[in-house]
């Protein structure tokens, strides 16, 4: 007889799992191996694998055609970050743990075209809807609990600001957290912006805990020295600026996402009045501020929406009823930009064009005249920091101990940059541009 194997019985059921190892552009391969292996089991819930079917870039891949990169790359990502700065800082392993599903969970809260879309629907951010999947969704729920009895109450406080110690938070959210640490390099290297190179490893290395809080009940906080990581520190703030300014706020890029908000307020103004098309109704729910379960939430994705919008443009179909739906979604989906029009940082000359640019809209459009004209306002990234986002900075030569919200006040970057454009339909640009320039001075305005 063939003698059956045995098994020590102190042998962990993670020692029992097969490594799960991704081959990652960005960082190389990212592993779930030892005591982090059950973590991959997060991975194949169906609200994780719906973020392969959210773009992080949202509409970025209309002007740069590698930016196609999803949210579940950039979870994977942040949790491969959060692996290092918890083995550098060596955290206490529940806390470890903690930090590592947080960073890999941050972003399944999302919606469909991420920030765009939560313009549309208020109150529908998400974090927000990030605290009640792990909380709402069984099989999500399920998964955390094997994990660890309890978990998804503690990412709840843990995104709710009430966890303890309370630097573990910033580590996910603040800052210097480790969702930008991947999303610069990501986007970069998918845009192939070449703004977004920084020092990642000296970064972490510089990282450290340190008691600099008046808090004798948590006085830990994370802190930089200034001597041995400043520079890299520097170098990582001058890249997520350059990122904003020539990538994420690219006016193209302005310009897609303010048609796609515009496309999907009309169909929300619809849903109010019962006048929508049929194929959406999640969305059409939550129009008409109904309850949404998290599971209908989740159905929600860049996939069903961008299915919604080819069949509103008449693609696949006979298209909307509503003129205005059809012909914003036809524009959207073929490709048929907006224009802008550079206003620089001159707010009033904004407040004055604006008006008269409506007016313009209003012979072309009619009623609809605010779907095809639009003040963008869009501000370069700023860095001054609530208490909960703030870095410090530790042995600098004059401040000693200091913050870094107070460090970039003597820097280039202290002051955010405005970028106000005017967003407009390309037929009204023969009449709107004697407007611009007589408001800005003749030969300012530029598309």
């Amino acid at each position: 007889m063939t003698p059956q194997p045995t098994y020590d019985a102190a042998v962990t059921s993670s020692e029992l799992l097969k490594d799960r190892v991704f081959r990652d552009p960005v960082h190389g391969l990212v592993e779930f191996k030892g005591t982090d292996r059950p973590l991959a089991e997060l991975l194949d819930t169906h609200a994780m694998q719906r973020l392969r079917r959210i773009k992080q870039m949202g509409f970025a891949w209309l002007v740069y055609p590698g930016a196609e990169h999803s949210r579940f790359g950039h979870a994977l990502g942040a949790f491969h970050i959060a692996q290092r700065v918890t083995r550098r800082l060596e955290l206490e392993p529940d806390v470890a743990r903690h930090v590592k599903v947080a960073a890999l969970l941050h972003d399944i809260g999302h919606g469909p075209f991420s920030h765009a879309w939560e313009h549309v629907f208020a109150g529908h951010d998400h974090e927000r809807w990030g605290a009640r999947i792990v909380a709402e969704n069984a099989e999500l729920a399920a998964v955390l609990e094997d994990l660890e009895p309890g978990l998804p109450a503690t990412l709840r406080a843990f995104w709710g600001k009430g966890y303890q110690p309370h630097f573990a938070r910033k580590l996910v959210s603040s800052q210097l957290d480790v969702d930008r640490l991947d999303y610069l390099l990501r986007d970069g290297h998918y845009s192939g912006a070449g703004y977004a190179t920084y020092d990642l490893d000296w970064i972490i290395h510089a990282i450290q805990v340190a008691s600099v809080r008046d808090r004798p009940e948590d006085p830990y906080d994370l802190v930089v020295d200034y001597r041995r990581g400043m520079y890299a520190v520097e170098q990582y703030l001058f890249a997520r600026s350059y990122m904003y300014a020539q990538v994420y706020h690219h006016k193209t890029v302005r310009a897609a996402e303010w048609m796609f908000i515009k496309t999907i307020e009309r169909f929300a103004q619809l849903a109010r009045q019962g006048a929508e098309p049929a194929n959406l109704p999640v969305a059409s729910a939550m129009a008409r501020g109904a309850d949404v379960s998290v599971d209908d939430y989740l159905r929600l994705h860049d996939v069903s929406i961008t299915t919604a919008l080819d069949q509103w443009a008449g693609h696949d179909g006979p298209g909307a009823d509503d003129p205005i739906l059809r012909d914003l979604s036809r524009r959207l989906v073929d490709r048929r930009l907006f224009k802008t029009f550079d206003l620089g940082d001159d707010r009033p000359a904004a407040e004055r064009i604006f008006p008269a640019a409506l007016e313009v809209a209003e012979k072309h459009f009619g009623t609809a005249a605010h779907a095809y004209v639009h003040l963008d306002t869009a501000r370069q990234v700023g860095y001054l920091a609530t208490d909960d986002e703030e870095l410090h900075v530790i042995d600098h030569p004059r401040y000693g101990a200091v913050t870094l919200s107070r460090l970039l006040e003597d820097m280039p970057l202290g002051q955010p940059l405005a970028a106000i454009r005017l967003v407009y339909a390309p037929e009204l640009g023969p009449e709107l541009r004697p407007l611009v320039e007589a408001a800005l001075g003749r030969g300012r305005g530029r598309r």
